[in-house]
């Protein structure tokens, strides 16, 4: 039997998380659910690791929210197939991922770059990830998108589709609130692109008015409106103020009292 065909029962606690890991985050509830799953049925899919390490640890190179489940169970044992140490997990660790993690397109993205930064040429990238020239390119166009289009394809809220567009505008304020409004309608590629053509024909009529709402929302202190209190005299922000209607003879006699409160507050 060959070394990666080695299937053993490894301890928990010898198991260290990836250096690299696919995936950006891990869904607390989804987590959860595995865990729950892992204690009444048992683990279907042993996880992947490779070592011993110099530290005679090992390191997880698929299977990771296995691990963190197994954790969660305080198992003290979890079924593995181990690797040799010096086993490079990069590709396993995709492939597992890839087919049965559900990784979002920035993760993905990121899995191809990579096997892009080490010189690998597209083909081979295709080859590799048993994807198409398209699905390859796509993901590495996706890391040079804008922070915000990138954190909205992230969360699931855009899709690659409609996010190729908004790339593409290159005022932040403004694409941020195209971001924003595709996310709360779920706007289809077809409504970004009538978006985008209308930013591409229109931009320096509308960089000036965001650039003026953006103005006018920093100076908005200064357009706060005031006005004297009737009673006591002094400037009050109008939003701070209350109509009181009543006749000269009352209001005289209400403002004479606050006036002989404040004498007498002041008196030693």
């Amino acid at each position: 039997m060959s070394t990666t065909d080695q299937y053993q029962k490894i301890s928990v606690g010898l198991v260290d998380e990836p250096d690299h890991a696919a995936r950006d985050a891990i869904d607390p509830g989804r987590l959860g659910e595995l865990a729950d799953s892992m204690a009444a049925e048992g683990l279907h899919q042993p996880i992947g690791v490779r070592g011993p390490l110099a530290s005679g640890r090992y390191e997880v190179v698929w299977g990771h929210r296995r691990l963190l489940a197994a954790r969660l169970l305080l198992w003290p044992d979890v079924p593995a197939r181990v690797f040799p140490a010096d086993f490079d997990p990069a590709l396993a660790r995709v492939s597992e991922n890839l087919q049965r993690e559900d990784l979002n397109p920035l993760e993905e993205a990121r899995a191809v770059a990579a096997f892009h930064e080490r010189g690998k040429p597209l083909a081979e990238i295709c080859r590799l990830f048993r994807r198409s020239p398209g699905w390859v390119q796509t993901r590495l166009d996706l890391l040079h998108f804008p922070p915000d289009v990138q954190a909205a394809i992230a969360s699931g809220t855009l899709t690659l589709a409609v996010a190729r567009e908004l790339a593409t505008i290159d005022h932040d304020t403004y694409r941020g609130q195209l971001v924003a409004e595709a996310q709360r309608v779920g706007a289809t590629s077809r409504t970004a692109e009538v978006w985008t053509a209308h930013y591409r024909a229109d931009r320096e009529r509308i960089v000036a008015n965001v650039l003026t709402v953006e103005d006018v929302l920093a100076r908005r202190d200064a357009w706060k409106i005031y006005v004297p209190c009737e009673l006591c005299g002094e400037d009050w922000e109008y939003s701070q103020t209350r109509s009181l209607r009543a006749c000269a003879p009352c209001l005289a006699a209400v403002a004479a009292l606050v006036e002989q409160a404040a004498q007498q507050a002041a008196e030693p």
